[in-house]
């Protein structure tokens, strides 16, 4: 078992923005010394849901603060950004990380930061295809020309800094429709699993298809790191946990205003149709429904049970955790993170030894 941290960097607290990322420091730093594997930072734009617009230009600094955790981007978004951009920030951060860097990609779904940065949002899946091309090359250190329909450069280029993984790091991809489960299969990249709101059992349904794909175009699923990211608060007790569900409702009904179809952008874009996040359901949610299935809140005792039973259902070797969430207090976030590391990590290696000596 593997446990990551992940942080959106979306606060509703009512704390000076030079407090935020200080904090969230010291829990990256605090959690490395707890035994977390790795660190996750996503992209996002022009709203605080997610207040880190270039992760890694973040991962570059955590590089300098930690020693062992790898550092993982979840995920850059790859249409708004020249993709040979990409590749020579990637390259720095590998570099100053001793060879740390995980880097998850993806095309992007809110409609107000296609807006904002005038992409065709239609176009996202072939821009998408085409950038993840060039990036690859480069990350591997080929020197070439490129004539494609969105990127061109008829010099052949090379990057540097050089990366110190070869021939390129990990790569992770965010999907969510069986199109993009069929990119990250056909190029051999591991999923970043984040169930919102989904039916666990469709979830597991999709990542088997995804595998079939994997095994299809001639990869092994089990080489490959799966990780699912997940909203937890860990609490003494249950009474205490449940009180602070109101910060994982507020995270939920703001992402319901973002996401293709919501109320004010109901005409979705092309290669959206079938996007699986309800707008309305997530405006409607209740304090109940976060509590029920939208989080692992909770004593050390029920979180670890709901882990066991994503483990179970979906196959978890590796949780991403979301532990500081709208605007819970930093002192109670890292409390959260020791009972995680002392109580629930145990609890759940040992599920995990049972699980392999039961195959």
């Amino acid at each position: 078992m593997k446990f990551g941290l992940f942080y959106l960097f979306s606060d509703f607290g009512d704390i000076p923005q030079d407090q935020l990322f200080d904090e969230v420091m010291a829990e990256i730093e605090h959690g490395e010394a707890l035994g977390f594997d790795s660190v996750w930072l996503p992209e996002h734009h022009f709203a605080i849901y997610g207040m880190l617009g270039n992760p890694l230009l973040l991962a570059a600094a955590v590089a300098q603060r930690t020693t062992k955790m790898k550092i993982g981007t979840a995920v850059v978004i790859l249409p708004f950004q020249h993709p040979l951009r990409v590749a020579e920030d990637a390259a720095m951060v590998d570099a100053l990380s001793g060879g740390r860097l995980l880097l998850g990609v993806g095309r992007g779904y809110q409609p107000p930061e296609f807006h904002g940065f005038d992409v065709p949002q239609g176009e996202s899946s072939a821009m998408f295809e085409e950038s993840f091309e060039i990036l690859k090359r480069a990350l591997s250190g080929e020197n070439f020309a490129y004539d494609g329909d969105f990127w061109k450069f008829k010099e052949p280029i090379e990057i540097y800094p050089k990366l110190l993984q070869k021939p390129h790091p990990p790569f992770y991809m965010a999907s969510v429709s069986r199109r993009s489960l069929d990119v990250a299969a056909r190029h051999n990249m591991a999923l970043l699993r984040a169930p919102q709101f989904s039916n666990l059992e469709s979830v597991a349904e999709a990542f088997n298809d995804y595998t079939g794909m994997l095994r299809g175009y001639g990869h092994d699923p089990k080489a490959l790191d799966q990780p699912v990211s997940i909203r937890v608060y860990v609490a003494p007790t249950d009474e205490e946990a449940k009180g602070e569900t109101e910060h994982a409702l507020w995270f939920y009904r703001l992402l319901g205003t973002l996401v293709p179809g919501a109320k004010g952008r109901e005409e979705v874009p092309k290669g959206y149709e079938k996007y699986p996040m309800d707008p309305d359901a997530l405006a409607n949610l209740t304090l109940e429904d976060v509590w029920e299935r939208g989080t692992a809140f909770g004593s050390p005792e029920r979180v670890t049970e709901i882990l066991k039973g994503y483990m179970h259902t979906l196959g978890v070797d590796n949780f991403i955790i979301q532990m500081r969430i709208g605007g819970l207090e930093h002192a109670k976030v890292m409390r959260s993170m020791d009972l995680f590391a002392s109580e629930v990590m145990p609890a759940l290696q040992e599920e995990a030894s049972h699980m392999v000596a039961a195959e």
